[in-house]
């Protein structure tokens, strides 16, 4: 039996993880007599500069169950009261700490879980502390988001004399919540949302400490499986996750991509959600829905039976394995399914699992990942074809349906970034088929890579909103054409531009530039001003992701009415802001007639326009 898989268990998508909180993380390494996961603190130098640079600040540590505000605090305190280690977590809910220039750290572990009478106690000097209004008392606050508003709005509903302080203190951490600030000038304050800090070395950091964990070797030296003439799953499955000497794990680069996807579509993920997939991956068992994870006997069984169809990884990291509703209570997984991960396909990926052509592609999927590949699916292709289709809905035909979607999910977690043929990059089996491309764009973007890297992007986006605003399939790419109706109608394309077109690039006119939002980090197509005003964006469409492959799609050919209404009444508000924006820097035109401008496609594909004075 092995030590490390046992401790590992304790942090799957199961009922009884109580070591996924961090108040209990000590109790089960005591248990296990394992060392402990060394997961990363992202924001744990910020936290301390704040705290212990020249002018202490307060700081409150706020965002989603699992983000890891408790494992920060205790970070702080193991590496700046080392000789007290013995005093955390300690039984009271409220830590009283020495400062070097003699001030008092008051540390609150968790607010939800201090008694009544505590916050009350500690209200008056906290609300004093944020103030301003005294410096005697720095405080250490973790608190998610609804208990931290729900704090200062109880105290203001029961202390009449200073409720309005305490609704200014509610309505002030409000607005840096909702503008994601972590500063107010009013305050003295660090509000660090830890549900806006992404990372991909935080991501690589969580998979190492389990996959690159030192027990791993010593427990499993000596085991029949680990050398064996069949493969223990749970060594197989890691294998698949780490990174070797040929080069990184595409498998793990992929899930990778899929979180950072996700994070620019407002998914969050908590550090403790992420030790759930890692973990899942690994230990993941189909066969046993009350008991979804392997332990050494089962998988040695798995092994034995060659049942790899139960332990699959990529069916794991979809939470396939377990029951539909507690694949749905772990959010995690909910990105995948947000993604149809095993659903979308295209004609070439299905030829090459059913018709094994292009051979090139087939032997690329099949070779590198026998057990999972050509083990499992071979069986299941050979049936179906030797009975002709016959069996069923619970027969042949569901099996091979059922493997053939694993094959689509083990394709997208595999084929490589970039590909010979379109169809075969691994985006297209998902419904984001431009998932790679926004990836490469924020990337671009955050390393300032030059503008000959972005305008491809930024053609596109012009010609897919010129497309989406005019519904005519035009190939304009130079300009953007603010085009609307007339009138009320229920059609919410139109021919009608008002105001001039917007140049790509432009010195003396208004201007379009791709950048990064700064706290979202996400893409946003921004309209500038001309280059003698001020350089502040006159409007701005933020691309999530979602509306990035509309505009993508709808620029490579898709009609804008087939794919998404939300996402055009998105960009038909962006169209009215910046209509409204640039009339109102636009100089006075006194005594002269508005130019209204009918468009219509040239011979070309460009747009037209053919002014009338009104």
């Amino acid at each position: 039996m092995s030590a490390i898989v046992d401790f590992l268990r304790t942090f799957g998508p199961v009922a009884t993880s109580d070591s996924l909180c961090d108040e209990n993380l000590g109790q089960t390494q005591a248990k296990f007599d394992v060392k402990p996961i060394d997961t990363p603190a992202p924001r744990a130098a910020d936290l301390r500069e704040a705290i212990l640079g020249a002018s202490p600040t307060n700081v409150i540590l706020t965002g989603t169950a699992g983000d890891g505000k408790t494992y920060h605090i205790r970070q702080f305190f193991m590496a700046t009261y080392s000789d007290r280690a013995g005093d955390w977590p300690g039984e009271d809910g409220v830590l009283s700490l020495p400062l070097a220039d003699g001030r008092e750290l008051r540390v609150i572990r968790d607010l939800s879980e201090i008694s009544d009478s505590e916050k009350a106690a500690e209200l008056g000097s906290f609300s004093a502390a944020l103030l301003g209004e005294s410096s005697e008392r720095v405080y250490l606050v973790a608190a998610n988001d609804g208990q931290l508003l729900k704090y200062f709005r109880d105290a203001a509903a029961q202390d009449e004399p200073n409720a309005s302080r305490y609704r200014d203190l509610h309505h002030a951490i409000s607005e840096m919540l909702r503008e994601e600030s972590e500063t107010r000038a009013s305050l003295n304050l660090r509000l660090m949302n830890l549900s806006r800090t992404w990372s991909e070395a935080v991501v690589d950091s969580i998979f190492d400490s389990v996959l690159e964990h030192p027990q791993w070797e010593s427990d499993c030296e000596g085991c029949s499986s680990a050398a064996g003439a069949t493969s223990c799953p749970i060594r197989l499955n890691r294998s698949l996750l780490r990174n070797g000497p040929e080069g990184p794990s595409v498998f793990r680069h992929r899930l990778k991509e899929a979180l950072r996807l996700a994070a620019s579509n407002d998914q969050h993920i908590p550090i403790r959600q992420l030790l759930t997939l890692v973990v899942n991956i690994l230990l993941g068992d189909a066969s046993r829905p009350d008991d979804p994870l392997l332990d050494c006997a089962t998988a040695r069984k798995r092994a034995d039976e060659r049942r790899y169809t139960a332990t699959n990884p990529y069916n794991n990291a979809i939470g396939l394995n377990l029951r539909l509703e507690r694949r749905r209570a772990n959010r995690v997984f909910n990105v995948f399914e947000v993604l149809a991960v095993g659903y979308e396909t295209n004609n070439l990926i299905d030829s090459v699992f059913v018709q094994k052509q292009p051979s090139a592609l087939y032997d690329a999927l099949f070779a590198s990942d026998p057990t999972y590949g050509r083990e499992l699916f071979e069986p299941l292709r050979e049936a179906y074809f030797s009975s002709g289709g016959a069996g069923g809905a619970d027969g042949v035909i569901r099996d091979f349906r059922l493997g053939l979607e694993a094959q689509r999910r083990r394709a997208f977690f595999r084929l490589p970034s970039q590909g010979d043929r379109e169809m075969a990059v691994p985006w297209r089996l998902s419904i984001f088929h431009h998932g790679g491309d926004y990836l490469k764009l924020i990337e671009a973007l955050a390393t300032s890579a030059p503008r000959e890297t972005t305008d491809p992007y930024t053609r596109q986006l012009l010609r897919g909103l010129n497309r989406a605003f005019s519904g005519m399939m035009t190939s304009e790419d130079e300009r953007l054409w603010l085009a609307g109706t007339i009138g009320k109608t229920d059609d919410p394309t139109g021919r009608i531009a008002t105001l001039e077109p917007i140049e790509r690039t432009s010195a003396n006119s208004f201007s379009v530039r791709l950048a990064l939002a700064p706290v979202s980090k996400r893409p946003c197509l921004r309209i500038m001003p001309p280059r003698m005003a001020p350089q502040v964006a006159v409007s701005e469409l933020p691309l999530r992701p979602l509306l990035f492959e509309y505009l993508m799609r709808v620029a490579n050919g898709s009609l804008p009415s087939s794919f998404s209404r939300q996402c055009h009444q998105e960009i038909r508000h962006f169209a009215l802001v910046t209509q409204t924006a640039v009339q109102r820097l636009l100089p006075p035109e006194k005594d002269i007639a508005q130019v209204v401008r009918v468009l219509a496609l040239g011979s070309r594909g460009e747009v037209q326009a053919q002014p009338l004075e009104v």
